[in-house]
């Protein structure tokens, strides 16, 4: 079983990926974050991991066009095993929501995003 990553090294890996991309400008605005990856408990044997990823952009001129956009890359980047090589990641998107955000110090508009990694 490959190392498993831990928030902010997915976090970066995110961003790279975003970086590495040829239109960057739709996605430099969004913000990533990760929650601690957590052990799947049932099965019992179970070797793979979950963590909840939050894509958001500023509420004030933001729209659900960049959220898709960046969802879209970052499925893409796991599927073709760029954004962490060694696991496959299933996705599954959750309702977005807008919410204040004391760390970016602006109201967001979030997608949240349940990842679920597997050891390839």
């Amino acid at each position: 079983m490959p190392d498993a990553p831990d928030r902010a090294e997915l976090e970066a890996a995110i961003y790279r990926h975003f970086s590495l991309q040829p239109t960057r400008e739709t996605i430099e605005a969004v913000i990533v974050k990760v929650a601690e990856l957590e052990p799947v408990t049932w099965p019992p044997d179970s070797k793979q991991l979950r963590a909840g990823l939050f894509l958001s952009v500023p509420f004030l001129g933001g729209d659900r066009t960049k959220l898709d956009q960046a969802l879209a890359r970052v499925r893409q980047g796991f599927k073709r095993n760029e954004i962490l090589p060694g696991w496959r990641v299933e996705l599954s998107e959750e309702k977005v929501y807008s919410h204040r955000d004391d760390d970016a110090g602006a109201v967001l508009l979030t997608l949240p995003v349940l990842l679920t990694l597997t050891p390839a």
